[in-house]
């Protein structure tokens, strides 16, 4: 199927009458890239005119592809993208499934790539030649998909990678289907919902839910919060954030003592509400966390059918799958692995979903190497039932280690987590090669060495040096093995710059490369405290002026404002090099 050939095209662009904006959008959408690919214009009618044999049918329309069947199996989502004889059809909601439709079919049959919020790749081509192709269905396993990273926020990259959930976000407009929100705010909500505090503030204390007062004041705010949006689908009842325990009185003590768990008074609460507003707001789901102290299922109070339980992850160890390994880096009080509590919840919750990690926040740019895991655990939430995921990492600013990568490699495994392995690995390299320019290869054996130089490691989402998890493993010694790591990382990615062929892929080599200044300043300051001679200990200080002034350079040119959660430094011009950057001060903090 010849879509078009110098410059011109025999094809039409077909979408149904009263479209839409999301269809709207999908027309222009496909009518840009493929002008962009191919120079051709493809001009556009709704379906009320005559039938041609060369097509590019968008949404329901009367040239059909698709049954009543269909419609209720692919809700607001799938698609199907299918050919008839030389006309295409993606048949798919006028929410948001045509457009995903629109997005893939660019992506599968025209080559395009969309990465992050301001990178994509789109061929240019004198003759855009397609083969007919098998019916190509797809529907989305969760139903709540979120890959909380900077690259990947805003909402038209969101769209062109199917993520639906606008946390971290501006909402979503029309255009691209609208999104798939929380009102009244996204996490630990207890707190302002019962008047501990203002709301968009947080207390770290639990309240008392096992005092009518507190039930009367949440439900009154639930209530209240749900009339103002009668668009809502979910609304989070979730407690306090910290690992200080449920309220301790007798009333709260005696339920959870019974139920092994002190999920027991926040459960029994939370569906305490569901049931009272399932009638007023029959489509709105009621979620709240299973966290920390929460974590395990309560032995007999079972979340009602309009509750959603989100499990998180945060004690795990991230370096290995969550079903091999049961290590709990910096949480010595677990009992329970999370994967027995996964299994758990998914065996009494009719509607369960996650809450994952994938960054270091104590300091974003370190080496924090999850790649291993991302697909193997995607999968396995899904395996264990869960419909909703939100994975987060560096949200705040672009990542000195390989946010991109990550952000761009988890919104397809939300839209597919049964990807192969295979598949996998191909969409890493050729993120990579495109991401990285010419010298990309270096940036592979980089990322294989750091695999082979950590395979043993168990590390959390809190800690400061990645040297103490990073080292290769041929060297006699473990700091051998780290100063051994940091030559041959450096000699990678002086190569990898010096054959970048763009100013673009300069600039992600070395935004990346701020992970590797980051573990040579620890290795720094290591070798200057062995030193006996202060000559030998100022020569090593210089070292680390002169590296931290190479980091700073790289963080400002390269658009990385945040050092670790919370913490922005725009504001800083000159801080002190002395110092690791985890302890630079704006100035209005000195």
């Amino acid at each position: 199927m010849i879509i078009a050939e110098n410059y011109e095209s025999g094809y039409q662009i077909i979408y149904p009458q009263n479209p839409t904006p999301s269809l709207e959008f999908a027309v222009r959408e496909l009518k840009k890239y493929l002008f962009r690919i191919t120079g051709a214009y493809l001009p556009e009618f709704q379906d009320n005119r005559h039938v041609e044999a060369r097509e590019i049918v968008i949404g329901y329309t009367n040239r059909g592809g698709y049954t009543d069947d269909d419609i209720a199996a692919l809700g607001e989502e799938g698609f199907i993208i299918s050919c008839d004889g030389e006309r295409i059809i993606i048949a798919g909601s006028g929410v948001r499934g045509a457009l995903y439709g629109v997005y893939t079919f660019l992506e599968e049959y025209c080559g395009c790539r969309f990465y992050t919020n301001d990178f994509e790749k789109v061929p240019e081509t004198k003759k855009l030649d397609i083969t007919p192709f098998e019916t190509n269905r797809q529907i989305p396993a969760f139903f709540y998909r979120n890959a909380y990273w900077y690259s990947v926020t805003d909402p038209y990259i969101s769209a062109k990678l199917k993520i639906n959930g606008c946390h971290g976000r501006k909402r979503f407009p029309a255009e691209i289907g609208g999104d798939v929100n929380y009102q009244g705010g996204f996490e630990h909500t207890i707190g302002w919902l019962s008047g501990q505090c203002p709301y968009g503030e947080r207390a770290w204390v639990q309240p008392c839910l096992s005092d009518e007062k507190v039930y009367e004041t949440v439900i009154g705010n639930v209530r209240k919060t749900l009339a103002a949006h009668p668009e809502a689908r979910l609304i989070s009842i979730t407690q306090n954030d910290g690992d200080t325990g449920a309220c301790k009185c007798d009333k709260c003590r005696a339920v959870n003592e019974a139920e092994g768990s002190d999920m027991g008074t926040m459960l029994k609460f939370v569906n305490r509400i569901a049931e009272e507003l399932e009638g007023e707001y029959p489509n709105v789901l009621f979620d709240t966390f299973a966290y920390r102290f929460t974590r395990k299922p309560p032995k007999t109070i079972r979340p009602r059918k309009n509750v959603v339980i989100r499990l998180c992850s945060i004690e795990c160890c991230f370096r290995h799958p969550i079903d091999e390994c049961s290590e709990t880096p910096g949480h010595s009080d677990v009992t329970r692995s999370f994967a027995e509590d996964l299994i758990d919840w998914s065996k009494v919750a009719p509607n369960l979903t996650v809450w994952n990690y994938t960054t270091d926040f104590t300091n974003f740019p370190v080496l924090f190497f999850d790649l291993p895991t991302l697909r193997r655990n995607v999968r396995y939430f899904v395996e264990n039932k869960a419909t909703g995921l939100f994975e987060q990492g560096n949200y705040a600013s672009p990542n000195g280690e390989f946010g991109e990568l990550k952000g761009y490699i988890l919104s397809r495994l939300l839209w597919d987590p049964y990807m192969s392995s295979e598949k996998y690995k191909e969409l890493i390299i050729e993120f990579i090669r495109d991401f990285y320019g010419a010298g990309y290869q270096h940036i592979i054996d980089y990322l294989s060495m750091v695999n082979d130089a950590s395979f043993d490691s168990h590390f959390g989402i809190y800690f400061d040096n990645a040297a103490d998890y990073v080292w290769c493993r041929d060297a006699k010694s473990k700091f051998e093995g780290q100063m051994l790591f940091l030559k041959r990382g450096s000699e990678m990615f002086d190569a990898a710059e010096k054959e970048a062929d763009s100013p673009t892929a300069l600039a992600n080599v070395r935004r990346s490369r701020i992970q590797l200044i980051d573990y040579k300043d620890f290795m720094l300051r290591y070798e200057r405290e062995q030193c006996g001679d202060e000559a030998e200990k100022a020569a090593f200080t210089e070292k680390i002026v002169e590296n931290n002034k190479l980091r700073f350079e790289y963080m400002r040119r390269y658009g990385v404002t945040h050092n670790h959660e919370f913490h922005d430094i725009k504001s800083l011009s000159d801080p002190d090099y002395t110092q690791h950057c985890l302890l630079w001060k704006r100035p209005e903090e000195q």
